[in-house]
């Protein structure tokens, strides 16, 4: 292939590497046919498998230096200066082939997710499937310990130690796991969907056959076309159930055979060839590359940016008499409470009640409807249009911000969560988690009007767009934001969404969007947490509770714990090689680590903003 680097990376850069591969040739008669397999997830990054070894083709991105890419792709600190060291330097207009042991954990993920884009994590371990005639001691070395788990892995699975047909599943079980299979977000089920495809005179269908316990609404519009929302389910159901022949929802047959068509299906459950799955597979790849969150042990220069939903006269849902921006609310202000008692993060809180951010200590709680906005001046919740609008106009100022002692905080170790509760079908329970997904995020917004005009935060960016590093890296460490969240939510014994509960959109009324607050936010860590369904009973019934929200939000400190888990002190940047011009290389390693002079930005007005007293401009003499 013109200009990619090939040869010499390979065979002396990562030599002792590669050596880890399996060497040996197997047995006569069970050599599998040689087989390329090459997937083009970007122009700056392609997954490749070639016989029994992974790779990876890459070059910096655009407005990438060349030392955060070889920090980003390279495994560790020698393999960052050695990728650096290449002859002729790393640019733009070549890839360059990395060998699979030398990437890093999250290209290792990025190029498993392209070259097997079936694979999941199960509760009990990982389950590949074959795309070519691939040889078991390669599938240990790409997945486990090394090729020495081999036999382990032909005893568990019940077959030869050679070959292993194309579409065979093979399960790994966690205990010989690596990362990042051992720690990808585990899926409720043991096995992937067994979907069948076909086409009749209405067009193209998925099957799916029903097993125990499981329902329409539920195991199959649920799950597989990502609708929630009570009417679309509802819709949905009915339509699938015509189209399969069944007169009665709630009577059907285990083993029956359910004809989903192929149009409601969502991307990762089309047939491997169609465009849509394609590009998922690829969007999913290539958002790997970027999620890897900074470091910093008991979230030490962490600020973290918590919006409670809705409020004022916006309630958010209604179930039953329980308002969902009471109960979110009063899980922010938990929320609040234990990071500044538990962590060394900095909080700043979007919103405040008269009451203030003290979280009473019952289970009933009093409805407001007077919240105002942190905005500078502050804005009473009333329109929830401009409240949306003047969130993410909010969390832009404050991403500029200096913290305490008016030290920056880089992006990087800025977290924005929104805090809600959701209205979707009875059947669906449990938590989920919204991301803003790289493909909503191609526009340029801001508003117009005087009704922002005269807010601060909108005089300092009025409007957004970001560069395609920028929403790749945001949809990158936000995915791994929420599968951390969703974790610890687990570990406490919190009900979590049983299919995807991270999701990069929401599909309602026939629409696909991501939420406004996500949508124009420039923080990188950003995501919505919808802590429960109060449409179903279960969860309302425990949204209510005084114990629920506090391990909400004991969970959420948790999940932010864990994903920024690691040494407090950054990694210090790989040094450029001397010859040539180390001068210069110095110089684009301490432009990578310290970004951009900013200008000073505040103060804020104490910690976390006073509780304003009034609605307007400020007061002559700059009181409030």
């Amino acid at each position: 292939m013109k200009g990619l680097v090939r040869p010499l990376l390979l065979l002396t850069l990562f030599s002792a590497s590669l050596a880890a591969e399996p060497p040996n040739a197997p047995p006569a008669g069970t050599t599998p046919p040689s087989n390329v397999r090459r997937v083009v997830v970007s122009d700056d990054f392609t997954a490749v498998l070639d016989g029994d070894s992974l790779s990876a083709e890459v070059r910096p991105v655009q407005g990438e230096t060349p030392v955060e890419f070889a920090r980003r792709v390279g495994k560790d600190e020698a393999a960052a200066r050695q990728i650096l060291a290449l002859p002729g330097g790393l640019t733009r207009t070549r890839l360059t082939l990395i060998g699979f042991p030398s990437l890093s954990i999250e290209m290792k993920k990025a190029v498993a997710q392209a070259l097997f884009p079936s694979d999941l994590r199960a509760t009990t371990g990982w389950l590949h499937i074959a795309v070519v005639d691939e040889k078991l001691t390669a599938i240990a070395t790409w997945f486990t310990t090394g090729p020495e788990t081999t036999s382990a892995l032909a005893k568990v699975n019940g077959i030869s130690a050679g070959i292993v047909p194309r579409g065979t599943t093979v399960r790994i079980p966690v205990e010989y796991l690596v990362a990042p299979f051992r720690g990808a977000d585990v899926l409720v089920d043991e096995e992937p969907a067994d979907l069948e495809f076909g086409e009749d005179e209405k067009g193209k269908y998925a099957v799916y056959r029903l097993r125990k316990k499981e329902a329409l609404y539920s195991a199959v519009v649920a799950r597989f076309t990502g609708r929630l929302d009570a009417p679309d389910v509802i819709d949905l159901a009915l339509k699938i159930a015509a189209r399969s022949g069944i007169p009665d929802v709630h009577q059907i047959s285990i083993g029956y055979p359910i004809k989903i068509p192929v149009e409601y299906l969502t991307a990762e459950f089309l047939p491997k060839s169609d465009p849509k799955a394609e590009e998922f597979v690829k969007g999913r790849a290539e958002a790997s590359q970027f999620s890897v969150p900074a470091k910093a042990t008991g979230l030490a220069g962490v600020r973290v940016v918590i919006d409670a939903g809705h409020g004022g006269r916006d309630t958010g849902t209604l179930h039953d008499g329980v308002w969902e921006s009471t109960h979110v609310y009063d899980v922010a202000c938990r929320l609040r409470k234990l990071l500044l008692e538990k962590t060394r993060a900095d909080v700043v809180m979007t919103t405040k009640e008269p009451d203030g951010w003290n979280p009473p200590e019952r289970d009933r709680l009093k409805n407001s409807k007077s919240r105002f906005l942190m905005t500078e001046p502050p804005y009473l919740l009333d329109d929830p249009v401009i409240g949306v609008n003047l969130r993410w106009y909010l969390a832009n100022s404050v991403l500029k911000r200096p913290g305490p002692a008016r030290k920056k905080i880089a992006p990087e170790k800025t977290v924005f969560l929104s805090i809600h509760a959701d209205s979707l079908h009875p059947s669906v329970r449990g938590a989920m988690v919204y991301i803003p997904g790289e493909r909503f995020l191609r526009d340029r917004y801001g508003k117009r009007g005087t009704v922002y005009a005269k807010f601060r935060e909108f005089k300092e960016e009025p409007a957004v767009a970001f560069s395609k590093k920028e929403r790749v890296t945001s949809e990158g460490v936000s995915t791994t934001l929420a599968e951390k969240l969703l974790a610890a939510m687990r570990e406490e014994g919190l009900p979590v969404h049983r299919f995807s509960p991270v999701r990069t959109h929401v599909i309602r009324g026939g629409r696909e969007w991501v939420p406004a607050v996500l949508r124009y936010n420039r923080i990188p860590n950003r995501a919505l947490v919808e802590i429960a369904n109060l449409g179903n009973e279960e969860d309302r019934a425990l949204t209510v509770t005084r114990a629920f929200r506090q391990k909400m939000a004991e969970a959420i400190v948790s999940g932010l714990l864990d994903f920024f888990r690691g040494d407090e002190d950054e990694t210090p940047a790989p040094k450029a090689p001397k010859p040539p011009k180390p001068e210069k290389a110095r110089a684009v390693a301490s432009s990578a680590l310290e970004g951009p002079a900013s200008p000073a930005y505040g103060p804020w007005p104490e910690p976390h903003g006073p509780m304003p007293d009034f609605i307007g401009p400020r007061r002559p003499g700059g009181s409030r």
